[in-house]
């Protein structure tokens, strides 16, 4: 299924051609831009090098790109990071610390110098040259690795990561995917992780990509059991209503209706259900609350935020946008 790489060029710019700031009044980026707000005005954690703030950064710069609006909080954390991702010298190709490099590649859209990405390509390549496609042990690694690994590849044209990355995703689907229901686990945030990557990679891939289209298969399947799985409040949740979970869900089928790969009619009332019950989610000002812990069964409460959350509805906000007339 190998396919030549320089065809992606175009794919890119999807990408890296930033979205035009709303010109008329808009509830969808005016939720986004006061979640993200919210967030960085509350949380006690802004400093670390870790994969929720990666996450919520990789959408704050969704956000600013969608509405023009800036909170100028991103690139003083890269920058901050010194451009390495955090890694355990013990695990040095685990998951997690790669979702830093998500946020790096969306920042150096407004800062291309070099040195921004880097560490993330050396330790992609040096990953793939180790042959091993077992890293990814948890279908999460679809978010924290797959849509660094495929920008990369359309970026530097490299097919050899972009058949590595494909290769990684095969081996995690064989050992954690269900054919027959169409999920990767039975905890509903789980499968939120995997479908929001598998949709990033997606739109980040050309339409006549052998490796875009076997992506899409697999979101079809999950899709098609995840919209049975949504509450009748318009939640997604493992014991209750998340808004991890429901965020995550909510920007893949929009992120598939977009792309074209996902029907819509069958999959934007889905959208909408979730969008709105993600909004009700949102405190007086701003702020994202009922975020389960990552893949936890414990119930959330209105109180519970986190950045990993605010950075799915950032993006779900962002994928949003197009299908809300008016915006």
């Amino acid at each position: 299924m190998r396919t030549p790489v320089f065809v992606m060029a175009l794919a890119g710019s999807l990408l890296i051609a930033p979205a035009a700031a709303q010109a008329v009044p808009c509830a969808v980026t005016d939720s986004m831009i006061k979640a993200s707000q919210a967030w960085l005005n509350t949380s006690n954690d802004h400093k670390a090098n870790n994969w929720s703030n990666g996450n919520f950064h990789t959408g704050n710069i969704a956000q600013v790109r969608t509405t023009g609006i800036s909170n100028h909080k991103t690139w003083p954390w890269v920058k901050a990071n010194k451009f390495l991702l955090p890694i355990d010298p013990a695990n040095p190709y685990a998951p997690d610390p790669q979702a830093s490099g998500e946020a790096y590649l969306a920042v150096s859209f407004f800062h291309p110098e070099p040195e921004v990405l880097q560490p993330l390509r050396d330790n992609l390549r040096a990953q793939a040259k180790t042959g091993k496609y077992d890293y990814w042990k948890s279908p999460d690694a679809l978010t924290m690795s797959l849509p660094s690994f495929t920008e990369v590849s359309v970026r530097d044209l490299d097919q050899d990561l972009l058949d590595y990355s494909y290769q990684s995703f095969r081996s995690l689907k064989k050992r954690t995917f269900n054919e027959v229901t169409g999920l990767w686990s039975l905890n509903v945030q789980t499968n939120g992780w995997a479908v929001q990557g598998l949709a990033k990679a997606i739109l980040m891939l050309p339409k006549d990509n052998p490796y875009r289209a076997d992506y899409a298969k697999t979101l079809r399947k999950s899709a098609q059991t995840l919209r049975y799985l949504q509450r009748h409040d318009g939640f997604w949740g493992a014991t209750g209503k998340d808004s991890a979970a429901t965020a995550m869900i909510t920007y893949a089928l929009a992120a598939g209706i977009n792309a074209g790969v996902l029907d819509k009619d069958t999959y934007l009332p889905h959208v909408r259900k979730g969008w709105q019950a993600l909004r009700t989610a949102l405190d007086a000002n701003g702020l994202l609350g009922w975020s389960a812990a990552r893949n936890s069964w414990k119930p959330a409460s209105a109180g519970d935020s986190s950045g990993f959350a605010t950075g799915s509805f950032l993006i779900a906000g962002q994928q949003v946008v197009p299908l809300t007339p008016g915006c």
